[in-house]
C-alpha cells in the first residue's frame, strides 16, 4: 500500500488533533463548508467532496483510492464508499465495525448507516465482503437479501483468546475500513454506542493484513480509512481525552502504515 494519507476534515475535530502533523506527506482536506454532508450525502455534496479530493492530490491519478484516510466520525463512513468507488480492480472489503451499515434509508440516499449496501448496488468491483464485530441484533434487523451478501464475524472468531489474530480468508486484495466505535468505550469515546474490541486488538488486526499481504497480490492492502472520532461538541464525556485518545488511536495507525512502507 503507498502511503499517500489524507485528512478529511468534516466537523472540525482534526482541528484539535495532531496526529498528522508527524507526517509531512498528510494532506489535509476541509469539508466543513460543504452542505449535506452529516450522516447523509447528498448528490451536489457527493460531486464537491470528490472534487476536493481529487484537488487535493498531486500524484498519480490511478493511486488516488488508495492510501490511508482519516474520515472524520461515524457520521461520515459512508466516504468509504466514494472511495472504492474509484477503485478500477476486483477486491474484498473488511471493515471493523460495532454497527453492520447495512440499514436502508427510507430514501435513495448515500448514507452512514447504509454505505455498505450502496456497495453492493453500485460498486462492480466488489467481490466479497467482510464485517468483523457488528452486533449481532442489529445484524438481524437487515434485509435478508443483503445479509447474504457479506460475512459477519463476532469478535471471539477474529481475535483469539492466545492474541493471535484470524484474518478473513480472501482471494482478492483488500480495502480495509476502520469504525473506532467497534473499541470498548473504556478505551476510545467515538460519537455512537460502541463494541468491545481493545486497541491493541485492532492495530494487530491491521498490522497481520498488512503483513499478510505484503509482497502478495492476494490479500494485499489497497487502502485504508479510518473514522469514529469524538464530535467537537460531544456531551456526557470529558471532551479533552476524548480527543486526545483518538489523537493517539490515529497516531499509531498513522505509524503502521509508515514503518510498513519501508520495510
Amino acid at each position: 500500500m503507498n502511503t499517500d494519507i489524507a485528512i478529511l476534515n468534516f466537523s472540525g475535530i482534526y482541528e484539535q488533533e495532531s496526529f498528522y502533523l508527524q507526517d509531512k506527506s498528510s494532506r489535509f482536506v476541509d469539508m466543513k463548508d460543504i452542505s449535506g454532508t452529516n450522516c447523509m450525502c447528498d448528490d451536489v455534496a457527493k460531486e464537491e467532496i470528490l472534487a476536493r479530493i481529487r484537488e487535493s492530490y498531486e500524484g498519480p491519478g490511478g493511486l488516488l483510492p488508495y492510501g490511508l484516510h482519516f474520515i472524520d466520525n461515524g457520521n461520515y463512513h459512508y466516504l468509504s464508499a466514494l472511495y472504492l468507488s474509484l477503485v478500477k480492480e476486483p477486491f474484498s472489503l473488511v471493515v471493523l465495525d460495532h454497527h453492520p451499515d447495512m440499514q436502508r434509508p427510507m430514501f435513495d440516499i448515500l448514507s452512514c448507516g447504509g454505505w455498505i449496501c450502496d456497495v453492493i448496488d453500485n460498486n462492480q468491483n466488489v467481490r466479497d465482503i467482510h464485517v468483523v464485530g457488528a452486533d449481532r441484533g442489529l445484524i438481524s434487523q437487515l434485509l435478508e437479501a443483503d445479509a447474504k451478501r457479506a460475512k459477519f464475524y463476532d469478535l471471539g472468531e477474529v481475535f483469539m483468546s492466545d492474541g493471535s489474530i484470524r484474518l478473513p480468508e480472501t482471494e482478492y486484495q483488500v480495502y480495509l475500513s476502520i469504525d473506532k466505535d467497534v473499541i470498548i468505550r473504556d478505551e476510545i469515546v467515538t460519537n455512537w454506542d460502541q463494541g468491545e474490541a481493545t486497541i491493541g486488538g485492532v492495530i494487530s488486526f491491521a498490522k497481520e493484513l498488512l503483513e499478510r499481504g505484503r509482497g502478495m497480490a492476494e490479500g494485499k492492502v489497497l487502502g485504508i480509512d479510518i473514522c469514529g472520532e469524538c464530535a467537537p461538541d460531544q456531551e456526557e464525556c470529558d471532551l479533552g481525552a476524548a480527543i486526545s485518545g483518538n489523537d493517539a488511536f490515529n497516531l499509531q495507525v498513522l505509524k503502521l502504515i509508515v514503518q510498513n512502507e519501508t520495510k
